[in-house]
């Protein structure tokens, strides 16, 4: 795919499998052209890594990084389009994580120590995959985030063993 691009395309398909192969393939599809999977109600940005940017995603990959400034930018035109035809349709685009929120999230919780990573979290549905929110880690615990940024769940690393009972 080239990143050269007067403008973000739209491309539909059937589903988010052959949308994803597609971008692999495809000379007509673009770094930052919009992939538009109505079946399973995801709306995506084509890229190496096509990545989804609706609360379902599918097979497409979802990102913790803010899509407009990702990659220096080169999204920023494809999610505008993708926003607006989202809006469209009635689905909603999970926000880009807030991760000077997330940490100061975590830093009201003294016991999940300094910010480490971030990891989103989703679930199986009939349609998909759908993204349910963040995991923050901290270098003794966590907190869960749900897709609006709302704190859901808060609690310290237990430790893992490895011993076997004698």
């Amino acid at each position: 795919m080239s990143s050269a691009n007067a403008g973000p395309n739209v491309h539909h398909f059937d589903d988010t499998t052959e949308a994803y192969n597609a971008t692999q393939w495809r000379d007509d599809i673009r770094d930052g052209d919009v992939l538009v999977i109505e079946t399973e109600k995801v709306i995506g940005i084509a890229w190496t890594w096509p990545f989804a940017l609706t609360e379902s995603f599918g097979e497409l990959h979802v990102t913790t990084a803010n899509p407009r400034t990702y990659q220096d930018g080169i999204f920023a035109a494809g999610v505008d389009r993708a926003e607006q035809l989202a809006r469209e349709m009635g689905w909603r685009i999970v926000p880009a994580l807030d991760v000077s929120m997330a940490r100061a999230f975590l830093t009201s919780y003294p016991k999940c120590g300094e910010p480490i990573g971030f990891k989103v979290l989703s679930r199986k549905t009939e349609a998909g995959r759908e993204r349910t929110g963040w995991l923050v880690a901290g270098t003794t615990g966590f907190i869960e985030l749900d897709t609006y940024g709302h704190v859901r769940f808060a609690n310290e690393w237990s430790p893992l063993t490895n011993a076997k009972e004698h």
